[in-house]
């Protein structure tokens, strides 16, 4: 299956993974409706195979509206929360995630869509300071921080599963790990990166840093991300594969690596007061190589530039 000439629509099209999906998917040839919801704009130049519209995805009969049509669906709409917020929003991080997903793949199977791409996430496994593979995904409770989440996503993943068994429509997921790139949330909803890189580009020092530092995620750039979705929405058909760099990295080496992308050393105070989340997520990356031979192309400092020199131009 080839995306150029495909109807692809494209949710949450505002956001880090939409932006470039829409960009690859129009440069694929593809025939792209993108939805934007809040304020939150899709900032690319006009393109004949590009309609943007407003949507409402807590509407189910808006979902039928914009599935009409479509050939493929990538369903991006995600209600986020850092660290901090994860806490403090639980309830509202709930129903604002699970009733527009659902929305979403109940809309996918009734406008007969063939097609559709889910980003799950790492989140949902269970506690494990190794690296963990697709088949442990379900495997007791998730780790007790991400216990809200983990569940939405856990549940979306046996409602795609359960629709590819006995519907037309062929879901596809992947999970990802602490996904970063241009278009993130660089304000108080941000993650890691986010925040890290605005207290970078301030040039402060000391330089907080939440926890001790030795937190350890595998941080992954989103085009690497939604490479691994097209081409597993291509060529799979229910499977879920793990995608990441399979490189963990520390907090401190994060700090380290932004901070010299700016040219100082500054001395890092470690807040041990702040939320820090889980202390290791790392994923086992092998089975997406050994099926469809696919690998991150962008390492932690290639994707850190190129976010950096992003934010940089999008804050004049």
């Amino acid at each position: 299956m080839s995306y150029n000439n495909k109807n692809v629509l494209v949710t949450g099209a505002a956001g880090i993974s939409g932006h470039s999906m829409v960009k690859r998917l129009l440069d694929e040839g593809s025939h792209v409706r993108a939805t934007v919801y809040t304020k939150r704009k899709l900032n690319l130049p006009e393109h004949k195979n590009l309609e943007i519209i407003k949507a409402d995805l807590n509407s189910h009969n808006q979902c039928l509206d914009i599935t009409k049509d479509m050939d493929i669906v990538f369903n991006f709409v995600a209600f986020i929360r850092g660290a901090e917020g994860q806490i403090e929003s639980q309830v509202d991080l709930v129903r604002n995630n699970v009733v527009p997903t659902i929305n979403m793949l109940d809309a996918c199977v009734k406008s007969k869509v063939d097609k559709v791409g889910f980003i799950g996430s790492s989140t949902i496994y269970p506690d494990a300071d190794y690296p963990v593979k697709e088949d442990e995904a379900f495997i007791g409770n998730p780790h007790p921080a991400y216990f809200g989440v983990a569940w939405m996503k856990r549940y979306a993943e046996i409602v795609c599963n359960h629709f590819n068994n006995i519907t037309d429509t062929k879901f596809s997921i992947i999970r990802t790990t602490a996904m970063y790139g241009p278009h993130d949330n660089f304000n108080n909803r941000g993650h890691v990166i986010p925040q890290l890189i605005m207290k970078a580009n301030s040039g402060m020092n000391p330089f907080e840093i939440w926890g001790d530092g030795t937190q350890i995620r595998d941080f992954t750039y989103v085009d690497d991300v939604i490479d691994a979705l097209l081409l597993v929405t291509e060529k799979s058909n229910g499977r879920a594969y793990n995608v990441a760099t399979g490189t963990p990295t520390t907090v401190t080496e994060l700090v380290e690596t932004i901070t010299d992308i700016y040219g100082y050393t500054p001395e890092f105070w470690y807040d041990l007061t702040k939320p820090t989340m889980i202390p290791k997520r790392v994923v086992d990356v092998s089975k997406i190589y050994e099926d469809l031979n696919w690998k991150a192309k962008h390492t932690l400092r290639d994707g850190l530039e190129k976010t950096i020199e992003w934010y940089k131009e999008s804050s004049k």
